[in-house]
């Protein structure tokens, strides 16, 4: 019995077909290895670059030589202390007599230093104290000058301050102090501006100027 192939089963007629492809796949392969470059990993990249910098910012410091000690300084020659020579003196001297000085000097006698007598302030006398101008000049003048605590006055503190001060010989304000007050505020104000007053016009006595004590009525008065 004859064996017989089908047209489909026989390879005879597909040689060139095959040939065809394996010639253009060696193809491809020969063109890949004329091609073929190293690839290195981003990894290894940044290392090698980080190497690189690493090695360019190295260098050498040259190391600083310690200057030479110096030399040892020398002591002083000692100094070279002559002899002296002791000469005895055969020469007699006459005793000096210094007996008169004590019969020369006489006792001073201590002064007594003068008593400080302090000046009397008179209460009243003959002509009183004025302020220059009169008492309406004075009134005025406290007026102008006064300033009204802002806390009296926040808490409605108002009435009349007695101040009391001595006037002076050649007029002037001193001894200030407060005979009856108010409240902190109102006597403090009521002192400093009797302190800031101008010269008075002394109290006199028998002709002369004295000291006098004074007294005078400071109002506040809420309007």
């Amino acid at each position: 019995m004859e064996l017989k192939k089908s047209r489909e089963a026989n390879l005879e007629n597909k040689r060139a077909g095959f040939f065809f492809v394996g010639l253009v796949m060696i193809s491809a392969l020969v063109l890949m290895a004329f091609n073929f470059r190293e690839f290195i990993p981003d990894d290894r990249v940044a290392d090698v670059e980080h190497e690189t910098e690493t090695e360019d910012l190295l260098f050498d410091i040259p190391q600083e030589e310690e200057p030479p000690p110096p030399p040892p300084e020398q002591a002083p020659p000692p100094p070279v202390i002559e002899d002296i020579e002791v000469v005895e003196d055969d020469e007699e001297v006459d005793e000096i007599d210094l007996g008169f000085i004590d019969d020369e000097l006489e006792e001073v006698p201590d002064e007594e230093e003068p008593e400080i007598v302090a000046e009397e302030i008179l209460d009243i006398a003959e002509v009183e104290p004025e302020f220059p101008g009169g008492p309406a000049e004075m009134a005025k003048w406290i007026q102008k000058n006064v300033v009204y605590p802002e806390l009296s006055r926040e808490m409605g503190e108002q009435g009349t301050v007695y101040v009391q001060f001595v006037v002076n010989k050649n007029g002037s304000i001193e001894q200030t102090k407060i005979l009856r007050g108010v409240s902190d505020a109102l006597d403090k104000e009521a002192k400093r501006v009797v302190g800031d007053m101008p010269r008075w016009k002394p109290g006199e006595q028998a002709g002369k100027p004295v000291r006098v004590r004074y007294t005078i009525p400071i109002k506040f008065k809420l309007s």
